[in-house]
């Protein structure tokens, strides 16, 4: 029999649910807002909480906005097009703190304020569709069937006039597009684009349909911004290193005049990207290695290192490898670590990892709003030497 509860809402949990109370028992309720009173239907009740969907908003918030996709709520990509956008950025924030707070016991650190996308729909430059039986489209929320969509409201309005003719007939089960600097869009499923060249910054930079590449033009640009900010001037003896590299994004944007430029990554694709964009700006002092970072990367670092060393980790979604930060933690030769992530919850668990023992110490973090209208924060974080 299904049941239904009733509760008021005080916050906003990572993922998007609203977080009430009922019987003392906290409630995660998806479709909520913090400041409602809300009915739900339980999906799952455990003994230490209650998850649930709403089905009647009672109190409404001033916050609460009417999404813009007709999809919403079927489709898994967006998960907060019911709130203001300025009420996204406050509780972005709030949840990349608590989590650090929370999981990495780390409460002596400096948050900067999140960095707003300049559009928080049409900002996608790259998406991945799925096969339906009559068009493309997305993952169903929490399911692997597929809904089928004319148009997406937060892709580039490039890649929607491509997806507007995308028949499924005789295609491939999944297919990468995106969108250049342009509005030119390529596709991972068409003879002959491979490769195309991008342009950020003003530096045009090899990308390719078929390798990882930041969804925000903006937010990207701006976390390049942040990161040369931050390891300032008077880097000419040193070296910049790129773990899980891609294409070679970083290493390409910054403006230090670093005497080695070095990036690991495992996709052939990427690293032909990076290769081929060094050989094209005419770059002498930057090398780009495939292989797994978790197994080569400090083989290379060996190699490669001068007399003082800084080092990017930008992993997949799910972290870094504990292995690889067990070694980033004792490695002596680094004067500074810099971590891009795309899930708070990881950055946590591996800010834990390379601050145990007190070789690191956290020194702050800066959220950029890279997915508005859904769940994900991207963050960087810098890790210093304590002082002496």
């Amino acid at each position: 029999m299904t049941k239904h509860l009733r509760t008021n809402i005080y916050s906003l949990a990572f993922g998007a649910s609203g977080v009430g109370k009922v019987d003392g028992k906290v409630c995660f309720v998806r479709g909520a807002l913090p400041g409602e009173e809300v009915m739900f239907e339980v999906v799952k009740d455990t003994s230490r909480y209650i998850e649930g969907d709403v089905t009647e908003i009672l109190v409404p918030s001033a916050d609460r906005r009417e999404p813009v996709c007709r999809y919403y709520n079927k489709c898994g990509g967006c998960q907060i097009q019911h709130l203001s956008y300025e009420k996204e950025l406050f509780h972005k924030k709030e949840q990349l703190v608590q989590l650090i707070r929370r999981i990495a016991s780390d409460k002596d650190f400096e948050c900067d304020d999140i960095v707003a996308s300049r559009d928080c729909y049409h900002y996608r430059s790259s998406v991945t569709l799925h096969k339906g039986l009559e068009r493309y489209g997305y993952y169903r929320r929490k399911a692997k069937d597929v809904i089928e969509i004319e148009e997406c409201p937060i892709a580039g309005e490039g890649i929607n006039r491509e997806l507007a003719g995308l028949s499924p007939a005789g295609g491939k089960d999944e297919i990468t597009l995106k969108e250049d600097h342009e509005g030119r869009v390529w596709r991972s499923d068409r003879p002959g684009e491979r490769f195309f060249l991008d342009r950020y910054a003003g530096v045009d930079i090899y990308m390719s349909p078929k390798a990882f590449s930041q969804p925000n033009r903006y937010i990207s640009e701006k976390i390049a911004a942040t990161l040369e900010s931050w390891i300032g001037p008077s880097w000419d003896d040193a070296a910049f290193f790129e773990a899980y590299c891609g294409v070679g994004f970083y290493s390409f944007l910054l403006g230090q005049d670093f005497r080695l430029r070095v990036g690991v990554d495992s996709s052939r694709t990427a690293i032909d990207c990076a290769k081929t964009t060094a050989k094209r700006l005419e770059w002498g002092n930057v090398k780009f290695y495939r292989g797994e970072v978790e197994k080569d990367f400090f083989e290379i670092f060996n190699r490669t290192k001068k007399r003082r060393n800084l080092l990017l980790v930008d992993p997949p979604r799910a972290g870094a490898a504990r292995d690889f930060l067990e070694k980033v933690k004792e490695c002596d030769d680094l004067e500074r670590v810099y971590y891009l992530s795309c899930d708070p919850a990881r950055l946590a668990r591996d800010i834990k990892i390379l601050t145990a023992g007190g070789g690191w110490v956290l020194g702050r973090v800066k959220p950029f709003d890279m997915f508005p209208r859904t769940k994900h924060i991207e963050a960087l974080a810098e890790f210093v030497k304590p002082k002496t």
